[in-house]
């Protein structure tokens, strides 16, 4: 009998195309103002996944990542179909030209394990159209002024139980 292993394998679209702005900065931002950026995220394995988590970090980490309520927000969205981007960078915004379900509801920027929903990537073979939200609350106050923070999201994508073959 012959026996061989699948692989699991996660992966984003190629850095700084549209499918992954994920490293475009934004600057001169002020409370009230939104970001938008957009990542292929891809199950290029050979195996189904149980889940995909998101951990956000930041570095240096400043009120900007550190204020649950005043400090950036985010929400991620999926779009049955690559986003339709518009404007220039760093001032981009999307539209769905197909349907759009909730990845993760608007929380806190900064999260370990952070659980992703209604994603077709934990099937292999499939990839998921993602745009990140991050919005800076109107709430602010002065003391956010000229912080610097720099965000780095990783996924990690949990294998699926084992079974009988």
């Amino acid at each position: 009998m012959s026996t061989a292993s699948g692989t699991v394998t996660i992966a984003l679209g190629a850095t700084g195309a549209k499918t992954n702005r994920l490293n475009i900065n934004a600057s001169g931002i002020v409370p009230g103002d939104t970001m938008q950026r957009t990542v292929d995220l891809s199950n290029t394995g050979t195996q189904n996944l149980a889940s995909i988590t998101l951990t956000d970090t930041a570095s240096p980490s400043t009120l900007l990542d550190t204020d649950g309520t005043n400090g950036l927000q985010l929400v991620i969205d999926a779009c049955s179909v690559a986003w339709t981007e518009a404007g220039v960078s760093p001032a981009f915004t999307y539209t769905c030209g197909g349907s759009t379900s909730s990845v993760l509801a608007s929380r806190a920027v900064i999260g370990s394990n952070i659980a992703l929903s209604n994603l077709t990537t934990l099937t292999a073979g499939n990839t998921d159209h993602l745009r990140f939200t991050l919005t800076f609350p109107a709430t602010a106050d002065n003391t956010f002024q000229g912080l610097t923070s720099t965000i780095t999201f990783a996924f990690t994508g949990t294998q699926r139980a084992g079974s009988v073959h």
